[in-house]
């Protein structure tokens, strides 16, 4: 499964991943689809499970529209509360899909509105990429709260900011030692 895998990040040994998602599939994924229809946008998105260079994936795909102020679609996955431990240093995702960025939002009990994130920005490809994602690397986004990252309560991978066709999978997610 990881003979084409690249890395971006930090070096990391296989052994500090702890695992939060894997794709299989005779399991329904536990991602999930927004779209800024929420707020009255018109992008669209779906999730399906899919195969995707031999490997099971999840993936988010639609159309990013800016009118009536929207422009984004995302596949969010919930952290539950005893999945975070005190020893993390940062998380790990594995993604593929068409070359575009996208970003990673966290959230945290401490964030109170939607728009508020913890995000870095992820340049994906169309091939299996790990990013190592230290914690310190995750920047406020219209808050001035600090990152605790024992109240990580959902990340999700956000196509924003612009109209353009999305296409993202991911195929595995969690923590890092």
């Amino acid at each position: 499964m990881n003979e084409n895998l690249k890395t971006r990040g930090p070096a990391v040994r296989a052994e500090q991943l702890i695992d939060v998602y894997h794709a299989r599939l005779d399991v329904p994924s536990p991602w999930t689809v927004i779209s800024d229809q929420v707020m009255g946008g018109v992008s669209s998105a779906a999730l399906q499970q899919d195969d995707r260079h031999n490997s099971t994936c999840t993936c988010l795909t639609g159309r990013t529209r800016l009118e009536n102020n929207g422009g984004f679609v995302q596949m969010k996955l919930e952290i539950g509360p005893g999945w975070l431990r005190a020893d993390y240093r940062g998380l790990f995702i594995e993604l593929c899909g068409a070359a575009h960025d996208y970003n990673l939002h966290v959230k945290t009990n401490q964030l109170d509105r939607p728009w508020q994130s913890f995000r870095c920005t992820l340049p994906v490809k169309p091939q299996w990429t790990r990013f190592i994602v230290p914690f310190e690397q995750l920047r406020a986004h219209r808050t001035d709260a600090e990152l605790q990252p024992a109240d990580i309560r959902s990340v999700a991978v956000v196509a924003i900011g612009t109209a353009f066709d999305v296409d993202v999978c991911v195929r595995r997610f969690g923590f890092f030692l």
